[in-house]
């Protein structure tokens, strides 16, 4: 009688012929030839260091504080523009003429609340000597008293207004002035355009540096520290962010990041500028081309050269950029990934 192994035995036998099985289609074939035919190439992976974390366009702006407007007190239209974008100034040096009906009655409104803080002034005066012969009660006093300052203040309020136009030959015409020193970044309403009441005529320019506001993609926002630096496109020397909006915008899916830029570089307000952000790769993660990650089924997987063939290899992607991407897997720096042809070596996984 023919003796047979145990049960155990074969429910053993068959794993291990399984595990042998798996093992051999891990790593999937492929000659020489076959490559060529296919269009696969071959790249080599590294230790994740720094790493390019977040790009982003930017525009230059000017930093705060050091963009002045020049704006109209009153209503009015712009007879002449006296100055272009570009041009350096003074503080006090004319920008544009005005010609504006409110800026007539203004000015005759003022010399109304001088007259009338000058006779407030008097009245109190008065009120105090009768006051000090005990010919006026204190109530009466302090109102008087309580009048001409009333008028000192609407007289004040009256001349700051005046003060920042210079009158210009012709009944209601007058001239915006520079508040500071700098250059014209912007004359923001052409010659016979309507100005409004506080509206701004021009902008000045204040400062030497300047910054950059960049839409960065929202998976940047844990990555990114102010105080880091910023690679600009064509310039050498980085730039530093200053400060990361702590709120992403709903629509855009991105957050602002501002970033000061460098000393001495060609900038210019409006110009627009790449920048890359750096950040520090995870422990552990390898760097790759952003091209040997292909999906296959729910997973990241990349194709990792072994042998004659390529194996498979599922991954974490852990941070990506334009041209790199930072991975958690079954890697070593080293190794060598497919990053072309890889629809073939997944068609071929596919398909058994």
């Amino acid at each position: 009688m023919p003796s047979f192994p145990p049960p155990h035995a074969i429910l053993l036998l068959l794993w291990l012929l399984s595990a042998a099985g798996a093992a051999a289609q891990s790593t999937i074939p492929v000659s020489p030839a076959a490559r060529a035919a296919l269009g696969v190439e071959i790249e080599t992976t590294e230790a994740g260091e720094r790493f390019a974390g977040a790009e982003a366009s930017a525009t230059v702006i000017a930093p705060p504080g050091r963009l002045q407007s020049a704006a109209s007190p009153f209503a009015g239209v712009l007879v002449e523009p006296l100055v272009m974008p570009g041009a350096p100034v003074e503080a006090g040096d004319p920008l544009a003429v005005i010609y504006s009906p409110d800026f007539a009655d203004a000015r005759a409104e003022l010399e109304t609340r001088r007259l009338t803080a000058e006779h407030a002034g008097h009245l109190a005066e008065r009120a105090a000597r009768l006051r000090a012969e005990g010919l006026m009660a204190d109530q009466d006093v302090q109102e008087a008293r309580h009048d001409a300052r009333a008028a000192e203040l609407a007289l004040g309020a009256m001349q700051a207004r005046l003060d920042t136009v210079r009158p210009d030959d012709g009944p209601g015409r007058y001239r915006i002035v520079a508040p500071a020193a700098g250059v014209v970044a912007h004359v923001h309403v052409q010659s016979g355009g309507a100005v409004d009441a506080a509206g701004p005529v021009a902008s000045i320019f204040t400062g030497e540096r300047f910054w950059a506001r960049a839409q960065a993609p929202a998976r940047a926002a844990d990555i990114l520290l102010p105080g880091a630096s910023a690679r600009i496109g064509g310039w050498a020397e980085p730039g530093e962010i200053v400060s990361i909006d702590p709120e992403i915008d709903a629509m855009s899916r991105s957050l602002e990041v501002m970033v000061r830029l460098p000393e001495g570089g060609p900038w210019r307000l409006g110009l627009l500028i790449d920048l890359v952000f750096d950040a520090e790769a995870p422990e552990g993660s390898v760097a790759a081309p952003a091209a040997a990650v292909i999906r296959i089924g729910d997973n990241d997987t990349v194709f990792v050269e072994r042998g004659d063939g390529f194996a498979p290899t599922p991954v974490t992607v852990m941070a990506r950029s334009r041209d790199t991407v930072l991975l958690d897997g079954a890697l070593s720096p080293g190794d060598r990934v497919a990053v072309s042809g890889l629809a073939a070596l997944k068609n071929m996984v596919e398909t058994g």
